[in-house]
């Protein structure tokens, strides 16, 4: 039987007036929602990365995610400069690692690959993209995920050795894992329709009515939350065996 997992959050961003108009959640409260949906034993631990608030020391959660921001990676920020040097060490003692959005992005420029503004435009809403990868987590199997997304940003180069597990034309490197324990996606599993439609009515999208009206024709559907959080647990459980193993 696998150990209770200890998720450390480490957060880029918190939304928080876009989700007090969409039904008052704060960031954490819904990871730990969706988190505890699949594992009822689960504790975290949230640190406030975009404030330049990080761990102590890898070892004082068991497990790690970093979550999205409206930053783009490649930005001189202190706070930034900061979280790449603890997924640095993250990486080096192989703790367990996912990473959402900017998480992603972040994981995967750090761990040498190149991320940039990408020339296709905004991803925004349902998003749907083939599983052409399989890991043993992915269980139980699909071959197709529906997961919201938000960026203008993507992983356009890979680091060496990094497996693309889902993809599609417009985000080629969707879900990624770069070795048994660092895995990433370019979605936001966590995600619903009110929530991409509650960023997409914040006064940053007033002078892009284009953008907010593709972003909401897009947006309706059920993503595979479940699915998702389910694949991220068994990949942490996996991951975390792999560690105690060695």
């Amino acid at each position: 039987m696998s150990s209770p997992l200890h998720i450390g959050l480490l957060l880029c961003h918190t939304f928080e007036p876009i989700l007090e108009q969409v039904g008052g959640l704060n960031y954490p409260a819904i990871f730990r929602k969706q988190f505890l949906a699949i594992d009822h034993n689960i504790r975290f631990t949230d640190f406030k990365a975009y404030a330049g608030e990080l761990p102590n020391n890898v070892d004082q959660c068991d497990v790690w995610l970093i979550n999205g921001s409206p930053a783009g990676v490649y930005e001189d920020i202190e706070w930034i400069h900061q979280l790449s040097d603890f997924i640095k060490q993250l990486d080096k003692v192989q703790k367990p690692t996912f990473g959402i959005c900017f998480g992603h992005q972040l994981m995967a420029q750090v761990l040498g690959g190149k991320v940039a503004l990408s020339r296709k435009g905004w991803g925004i809403g349902a998003s749907h993209n083939k599983v052409v990868g399989h890991a043993s987590f992915m269980q139980p199997k699909a071959a197709m995920i529906n997961v919201m997304v938000f960026h203008q940003d993507q992983v356009e180069q890979l680091p060496k050795g990094a497996k693309v597990l889902a993809s599609s034309d417009f985000c080629p490197n969707y879900m990624v894992q770069y070795s048994p324990h660092m895995l990433s996606i370019q979605g936001h599993p966590e995600f619903n329709t009110q929530m991409v439609e509650g960023v997409l009515s914040a006064p940053s999208f007033d002078d892009r009515p284009t953008v907010r009206a593709q972003g909401m024709a897009n947006s309706a559907g059920t993503p595979d939350t479940r699915l998702l959080f389910q694949w991220i647990v068994n990949f942490y459980h996996q991951a975390t065996s792999l560690v105690k193993a060695d």
